[in-house]
């Protein structure tokens, strides 16, 4: 991986603003996610890696490769556990029906040190939606849950010992019974079967 070549694990950057004639380097992590995905644009741009973006910045995914492979970029504090949200939980499962190839989505994902002013990239990983979450013995997988509503699918800790998917079905099993358990009803019919079915038909493999 290029990545990997130029050495980027261990390279350091600062974050400044300017504005009126006052520059300061950012200390906030708020932003850190977001710029490290504009450097990682810029970057694809130097190396002459061919890549476009939809125009509407929210939609997924964040990059379309050359290949037709679709890219997402996550950013993480790599002194604590994975923090960032994978997917909203309602939009995921309801863009599978249409997407179900969205499955096999890689996740380019930079787990950073914020010391001194500075941020490091301490590692990173390549991963699918499935590899960076696991079962749950609430919710079925994890989830962040509002007011007995599911919101937000959660990553678990892939560097340590948690149980995670080892395939995206039992991903969507999951993703199933959340749904069954939290009383969705705006699917007619079996929501599994219609992955499965829309899987097969979209890729010519089975789920």
């Amino acid at each position: 991986m290029m990545l990997t070549q130029q050495n980027i694990k261990g390279q350091r950057g600062i974050i400044s603003f300017d504005l009126a004639g006052i520059q300061f380097p950012v200390e906030s992590r708020d932003i850190i996610g977001g710029v490290l995905q504009e450097w990682f644009e810029n970057w694809m741009i130097q190396n002459n890696i061919l890549f476009y973006k939809k125009s509407n910045t929210q939609d997924w995914p964040d990059f379309i490769l050359s290949n037709n492979e679709h890219l997402e970029i996550k950013a993480f504090n790599y002194e604590a556990n994975p923090g960032f949200d994978l997917a909203n939980f309602d939009a995921y499962t309801r863009s599978l029906i249409e997407y179900p190839d969205r499955l096999d989505s890689d996740h380019l994902i930079f787990g950073y040190i914020s010391k001194n002013k500075s941020v490091q990239i301490a590692e990173f990983w390549v991963k699918k939606i499935w590899e960076m979450t696991g079962p749950s013995p609430t919710n079925f997988l994890n989830l962040q849950v509002k007011q007995n509503n599911p919101t937000n699918i959660r990553p678990k800790d892939w560097r340590g010992k948690s149980p995670l998917f080892t395939c995206r079905r039992d991903f969507v099993l999951a993703l199933d019974e959340a749904l069954n358990h939290f009383n969705y009803s705006r699917y007619n019919g079996n929501w599994f079967s219609m992955i499965e079915e829309s899987y097969q038909q979209k890729t010519n493999s089975r789920l």
